[in-house]
């Protein structure tokens, strides 16, 4: 039965592009107009089938007229006598400026006289599995009003690329959600009061189902069929006592993810110890990184000989320049001060990789099967493509400190009389791909714990440039070169536009620094020279790398990578962003992926400094639960115990 409302203007007027629109044209007009005109011409007021136009609609009959067959002849031709009255009272009202009259449909929760009834008729459908509506248009718009969330049937949703035809998976859904409800009556026989929460409503199973179903379809298309009949498999065999297991589990994840939400949206953890920066900084002796251990790990404890570093570059000749790249893994040639024949830094031609790091997509519970890792820049699988993002040149990165100290010797941090004893430097430092490998290219050093900026500058690099790297560096083509040259008589610190500080306690940049440049890491190694001295601790996250990239050996350093390590252990490490938003709830390098500014080195140097003092914090709780108080300005021990807390720290082994 088709619905005709001819009578009625199209709201979308000229403009309409339906295919056979049930609302009123023009164009319909004027096939009225002709009809009615061949109406008068011929015998009985009805029109010969010669000049009759075809409707593009045929008129809505009501259900309750019978046919023309079995109606008496009186009222066939009453009726018939009718007909042309009521084209005319059609033609009347279509060019009528008329509201058009309200459509036939239940009554809805708007309506104050129904509303009850409306509530009650809606609740006893969600128990039940939804069904497809005979009329589509009149009951979804009859329930938008008391349906807040969207109810789905056991439908495949529609996909972009279906991997599978709508038979196949039309049939692999009903299997899920039949194994999905038979679990579920078979807790809900057994439930307890604190089970029955476990229980799913027929759209949560339904929901389910489809979820199951979609993403099996998009993660694993080549092999859809084969995942989707194990799945069912794995339901078949699932016991409810498994399912129980596996429906606590996920309740308690939920609830775990919607409290670490509400803690994201709260306020930043502050840290009060209750000491002044001075004794602050004297407990920090007591978490100290010693060197000698973490050789293996990139930390580099003494100055290499003069005998290594010759024998660093007698291997660089001999490997006459060939490179492994960092990203792609591509063998290529690297010329540092160019080629002679065409001035060609790198040989292999472009580099194409994925700049984002991998992770393990989440899995169903009781899900068993291996998911492959993915890629955080584009979502593909690894191993699906070479990489989404192309580079003019191959790039390279060496750790070993004998082929660093070939470009740039390292050097022991100097004795220095006027460098502050009441202070630790916080200092990191971003880095770039030259014909060197990775080289300096930023340097900042901030004071613990005030967090004031001590050093901040742009540096030249060695080697010619193959990519400042600045997705993650943050220091981009424009800032070198507009960058002013710095000289001996000028601050240390950059012009006062962009961070100075924590303000609020968040660690967010505000503007992009004018920062000056200098002209070799030497200069910078010096200038961070005049901030310290060997018995200054240094702070950082990573701080190997930033110490190769400066070429110090410095014997005093806190590295937060170790306050807080690993479950794993080293080389296994947490990023900087992580601990920060677990242990201070702050989010910090906002600034990084395919719209981005970099990351600000600033951030992360003060970002580490929050963390080595929360750490001191706890250090301090402790030592008040064992009797140390602060008696007079001086940490005192508990009575009875002899040293002070220099003697504490010779005999806790540090």
């Amino acid at each position: 039965m088709s619905l005709s409302l001819k009578h009625i203007p199209c709201p979308a007027g000229n403009r309409c592009t339906a295919f056979q629109c049930i609302f009123g044209h023009e164009k319909d007009k004027n096939k009225v107009d002709e009809g009615s005109i061949g109406d008068s011409a011929n015998d009985g007021g009805r029109p010969s089938q010669a000049d009759q136009p075809r409707p593009s609609k045929r008129l809505k009959v009501d259900a309750s007229d019978p046919p023309p067959s079995q109606t008496q002849p009186g009222v066939a031709s009453v009726k018939q006598s009718e007909e042309p009255k009521k084209q005319a009272a059609m033609l009347q009202s279509a060019t009528r400026p008329i509201s058009p009259p309200p459509l036939r449909r239940k009554s809805t929760a708007s309506d104050p006289a129904n509303a009850s009834s409306t509530a009650s008729s809606s609740a006893i459908k969600s128990q039940q599995p939804a069904a497809k509506p005979s009329n589509p248009a009149s009951s979804s718009k009859a329930a938008a009003p008391s349906k807040p969330k969207k109810a789905e049937s056991l439908n495949p949703r529609l996909l972009k690329s279906s991997p599978a035809s709508h038979e196949i998976r039309l049939k692999l859904l009903r299997l899920v959600h039949q194994e999905f409800k038979r679990l579920n009556d078979e807790l809900k026989k057994t439930a307890k009061d604190q089970e029955k929460k476990l229980l799913l409503s027929d759209q949560d199973l339904i929901t389910r189902a489809l979820d199951e179903e979609q993403a099996c379809a998009i993660e694993k298309p080549a092999v859809y069929s084969n995942v989707m009949k194990n799945k069912v498999m794995q339901y078949k065999r699932m016991t409810t006592a498994q399912w129980r297991e596996s429906r606590t589990k996920e309740t308690q994840e939920a609830q775990q993810k919607l409290r670490k939400d509400d803690m994201s949206d709260g306020e930043p953890r502050k840290i009060e110890t209750g000491l002044t920066h001075a004794q602050e900084v004297q407990l920090l002796k007591r978490i100290l990184t010693p060197l000698d251990d973490l050789v293996n790990h990139g930390y580099v404890p003494a100055v290499p000989t003069p005998e290594q570093i010759q024998s660093a570059k007698d291997g660089l000749e001999a490997s006459k320049g060939w490179e492994k790249c960092d990203r792609c893994q591509q063998r290529f040639q690297v010329f540092p001060g160019r080629r002679e024949e065409d001035g060609a830094l790198t040989t292999g031609g472009p580099c194409k990789f994925h700049w984002g790091k991998t992770y393990v997509p989440d899995k169903l519970p009781g899900d068993k099967t291996r998911v492959p890792k993915r890629y955080h820049c584009c979502g593909q699988e690894v191993g699906e493509s070479a990489g989404c993002f192309t580079h003019d040149h191959h790039v390279f990165k060496a750790t070993d400190a004998k082929r660093l100290a070939a470009v740039l010797n390292f050097a022991e941090t100097p004795e220095n009389p006027l460098a502050p004893t009441d202070r630790a430097v916080c200092f990191d430092c971003e880095m770039c791909y030259t014909v060197y490998g990775l080289e300096l290219v930023r340097l900042t050093a901030t004071s613990w714990p005030t967090g004031e900026d001590l050093l901040d500058v742009l540096v030249q690099p060695l080697g010619e440039i193959l990519d400042l790297n600045s997705r993650f560096s943050g220091v981009w083509p424009e800032d070198l070169a507009s960058a002013e040259p710095w000289s001996v008589h000028d601050d240390l610190t950059p012009s006062k536009q962009g961070d100075e500080g924590s303000e609020d306690g968040e660690l967010k940049p505000k503007k992009k620094k004018k920062l000056k440049i200098v002209s070799s890491p030497e200069v910078a190694r010096d200038l961070l020279f005049s901030l310290i001295s060997p018995s200054t601790p240094l702070i950082g996250h990573g701080l190997e790398n930033d110490l190769n990239a400066v070429r110090i050996v410095h014997p005093t350093v806190v590295d937060s990578v170790l306050l807080y390590p690993h479950k794993m252990g080293l080389p296994y490490r947490f990023g900087l962003k992580r601990l920060m938003s677990v242990h201070m709830n702050r989010k910090i390098q906002q600034d990084t992926g395919p719209k981005m500014l970099g990351h600000d080195s600033g951030e992360d140097a003060r970002a580490a400094g929050e963390l080595v003092r929360l750490r001191v914090m706890d250090v301090w709780n402790d030592m008040k639960r064992k009797g140390w108080r602060v008696v007079e300005g001086e940490i005192t021990p508990p009575e009875g115990e002899k040293g002070g807390l220099t003697e504490a720290f010779i005999e806790s082994g540090h």
